[in-house]
C-alpha cells in the first residue's frame, strides 16, 4: 500500500494495482476497504491517515486477487457510500428492493474502435428523447434485449430510418429506482415504496445504471450502444439531474468523466442549482453540448464573456405553450408562433418542443384537456392543471372517424410547428405513431404499458411515421429551415426579398392583429444553402390555425420561377406532385391545416 494521487475521484486500475479515492462526510476513524470476490470477502485493508486530505482519502493498494470483483468503504463497522462509483452490485435487478450493496472493481479496458464523434452543430440537430427501459420494454417493441441499452442499438435502424440526429437519454446513471412516498394526498394503500420511473433524484453519478443493461456489464453494454449510435452518425445525450443539496463543485467532473470515459456528446442539465457559467467556460467542453433549462445565453454572457459558445442550448418553455396556443386557435396566437418560427440565438441553441416527457403526448395533446393522473395514486392532484390542450370534441378514446382524423391533421400540425422553426427540434419516442398515456401528465411512477411505447401503433398509425419522417427529411434537405446565423427580416444581401418576411390573404400585407389566426411565411433560398450545399429553394409556408378556411396570395418571385406543394398537413401523406402554381395566384388552405410551397422553375 502507498499513498496515491487524489484524482481522478473514485477506483482507477493502474497497471497490476488500483487506486482508490474516496470521501468520508467529516472527520472519521478506523477507515477500512473490503473487497470481495463474489460473496466472500477477501481482504480487508486499514486505511492509514497519512493518506488523507481534508476529507479525501487516496491510497494505492497492489496484489489485489484476479479473482476479486468488488469492494466497500468502512469506518468501524458502517459502511461508507462511494459516490465516485463506477459500478454497484446490487442494483441489477428492475424494480427489486436494494439491500447491501457493493461496488463494481473496475477492470477491462474498452475498444472504442477508433470512434468519431459525430459532431453535429445545434442547428442541424434533431433531438429524440427517449427512457432507456419504456423505449424497448413493451411486448410489442420486437427487440429480444428490452428494456435495455442493447435494445436501443437494436432499434438502430429505425432510429435511422426515421432521421434523428441525437438520441437524448432520460436519467440513466445509477439510481434506486425505489422510493418511499409520504404525501398528505396518499392514502394507506398508496403510502408505501413506490416506483421512480423517471429516475429524477439522487443518483451513482458516475455509473450507468445496471439495471438497464441484460447483461452484468452494464458499462460495457452502454459503449456498445454509444459506439454504435456514432457509427450511424448519431449523437447521444445524457439528462442529468442534480438535486438542490447536491455539491455543484462535483459537476464539472461528473461531465468530465462521461465525456472522456463513455464519449457522451451532450447533456441536459436539470437542477435548481447549477454552475451554467462555470460548465459554459470550461475548455474541456467546448465540444459538448450543453442544455439549459429556466436561464438564457444573455443571462450567462453577462456574467463573462467568455462563456458565450455554439456549444450552449437552451430549453424554450414558451415554445410549448405559446405553440400549443396557437394549434388550438387561440385569440393572440399569431405573434408569439411568428416569434419562435424566426426565433434563433447568436452563437447558441434554442430547443423547441411542442410535448415531452414531462406532460401530455402529442396524442394525448389532442385527446385530453384535463388531466387523469388517478393511477398514480395521489388523487389526480399531482401533475401540471394547465396542459394548453385541446380534446376535439370528446375527452379520451373515441370511434368517431371525424374527430379522429382532425387529431391526426393537429398532430401533423403540431409536428410542422416544431419542425419548420429555426433552432433545434425535440421529438419525444413515440409521438411519430401516436403514443398515448391515457391521459396521465405525470406518468413518474408508472413503469408498465402506460410508459411503455407500444411498438403496435406504428403500424396502426403509419401515415403519421411516414409524416414525420419526410418531415424531418425536408428540414435536412433544406438550409433555409435551419440557419446558423439570427432571420433579420431584411434585404441585407442585396438580393431583392429579405430572408424572412410575413403576409396575408394578399401577398406583403400580413395583419397581425388579435383575431387573426392565419399567415404566409417566405422564406428566400439565396440566403441558405441545401444539403449539397448549394443555393438554396425559396419556400412559402400557408399557415392557417383557424377553424375556417382562408386564401392567401403566393407572392411573386423571379420571371421564370414558380410555387409548387410539397405538404399539406390536411392531407395524411407528405404531398410531392407536380401541382405548380404561377406567382401571385391565390391558393386556398383548408381549416386548421399548413401548406408548404417550394419555388422551382415553370
Amino acid at each position: 500500500m502507498r499513498k496515491g494521487n487524489f484524482y481522478p475521484k473514485g477506483v482507477t486500475a493502474i497497471d497490476q494495482a488500483f487506486q482508490f479515492v474516496f470521501q468520508t462526510e467529516g472527520p472519521a476513524q478506523d477507515i477500512q476497504i473490503k473487497i470481495y470476490a463474489g460473496e466472500k470477502e477477501l481482504m480487508c485493508i486499514p486505511v492509514p491517515d497519512s493518506c488523507r486530505h481534508g476529507w479525501l482519502y487516496s491510497i494505492i493498494v497492489e496484489d489485489i486477487p484476479k479473482t476479486a470483483d468488488s469492494y466497500c468503504y468502512y469506518t468501524g463497522t458502517t459502511q461508507i457510500t462511494d459516490p465516485y462509483a463506477r459500478g454497484v452490485l446490487g442494483m441489477n435487478t428492475y424494480g427489486r428492493e436494494k439491500k447491501e450493496l457493493r461496488y463494481i472493481l473496475p477492470k477491462d479496458s474498452y475498444d472504442w474502435e477508433e470512434d468519431v464523434p459525430p459532431g453535429h452543430s445545434f442547428e442541424n440537430t434533431i433531438i429524440y428523447g427517449l427512457h432507456v427501459r419504456g423505449f424497448t420494454k413493451h411486448p410489442s417493441s420486437g427487440v429480444r434485449k428490452k428494456g435495455t441499452f442493447a435494445g436501443i442499438q437494436e432499434k438502430l435502424p429505425y432510429l435511422k430510418e426515421l432521421g434523428i440526429t441525437a438520441v437524448e437519454l432520460m436519467p440513466a446513471c445509477e439510481f434506486d429506482e425505489f422510493e418511499h412516498i409520504e404525501g398528505q394526498y396518499l392514502t394507506e394503500d398508496t403510502n408505501r415504496n413506490k416506483i421512480n420511473y423517471w429516475g429524477f433524484k439522487p443518483a451513482y453519478y458516475y455509473a450507468p445504471k445496471s439495471a438497464y443493461a441484460c447483461g452484468k456489464n452494464a458499462a460495457a453494454e452502454m459503449k456498445d450502444m454509444i459506439r454504435a449510435l456514432h457509427q450511424a452518425n448519431i449523437e447521444i445525450l445524457m439528462q442529468f439531474y442534480f438535486p438542490e443539496e447536491y455539491n455543484i463543485g462535483e459537476i464539472p467532473d461528473i461531465l468530465h468523466f462521461w465525456v472522456e470515459e463513455y464519449h457522451i456528446d451532450g447533456f441536459h442539465l436539470t437542477g435548481k442549482r447549477l454552475p451554467p457559467v462555470l460548465l459554459a467556460a470550461d475548455p474541456f467542453l467546448k465540444d459538448t453540448k450543453l442544455i439549459f433549462e429556466h436561464i438564457t445565453a444573455d443571462e450567462i454572457r453577462q456574467e463573462t464573456d467568455r462563456s458565450g459558445g455554439g456549444n450552449l442550448a437552451f430549453w424554450q418553455e414558451s415554445f410549448s405553450i405559446d405553440m400549443r396556443g396557437a394549434l388550438k386557435g387561440d385569440g393572440g396566437c399569431l405573434n408569439p408562433m411568428l416569434f419562435h418560427l424566426r426565433h434563433n440565438e447568436e452563437k447558441a441553441g434554442v430547443i423547441n418542443a411542442i410535448a415531452g416527457y414531462n406532460g401530455f403526448t402529442l396524442m394525448d395533446l389532442v385527446s385530453y384537456e384535463r388531466k387523469h393522473n388517478e393511477p398514480n395514486g395521489e388523487d389526480n392532484r399531482d401533475g401540471t392543471d394547465h396542459n394548453f390542450s385541446w380534446n376535439c370534441g370528446i375527452e379520451g378514446k373515441t370511434r368517431k372517424r371525424t374527430v379522429q382524423l382532425l387529431r391526426h391533421r393537429q398532430i401533423r400540425n403540431a409536428l410542422a410547428l416544431v419542425f419548420l422553426s429555426q433552432g433545434t427540434p425535440y421529438l419525444q419516442s413515440g409521438d411519430e405513431f401516436g403514443q398515448t398515456q391515457d391521459g396521465n401528465n405525470n406518468p413518474y411512477c408508472q413503469d408498465n404499458k402506460v410508459t411503455w411505447l407500444d411498438w403496435k401503433l406504428l403500424h396502426t398509425h403509419r401515415t403519421l411515421f411516414d409524416f414525420t419522417r419526410a418531415l424531418m427529411a425536408l428540414r435536412r434537405a433544406h438550409g433555409v429551415f435551419h440557419r446558423e446565423q439570427p432571420l433579420r427580416g431584411m434585404d441585407y444581401m442585396g438580393y431583392g426579398c429579405p430572408d424572412i418576411s410575413f403576409h396575408g390573404e394578399e401577398a406583403w400585407r400580413p395583419s397581425f392583429s388579435y383575431h387573426n389566426r392565419h399567415t404566409g411565411v417566405m422564406y428566400c433560398g439565396k440566403y441558405a444553402k441545401d444539403q449539397d450545399g448549394l443555393e438554396d429553394a425559396s419556400f412559402y409556408v400557408a399557415y392557417n390555425m383557424h377553424w375556417e378556411p382562408h386564401e392567401f396570395a403566393l407572392p411573386k418571385i423571379s420571371r421564370h420561377m414558380c410555387w409548387q406543394l410539397c405538404m399539406d398537413t390536411a392531407s395524411p401523406e407528405m404531398v410531392l406532385g407536380t401541382e405548380k402554381v404561377e406567382a401571385g395566384s391565390v391558393i386556398l388552405a383548408g381549416e386548421r391545416s399548413i401548406r408548404v410551397y417550394v419555388a422551382v422553375k415553370k
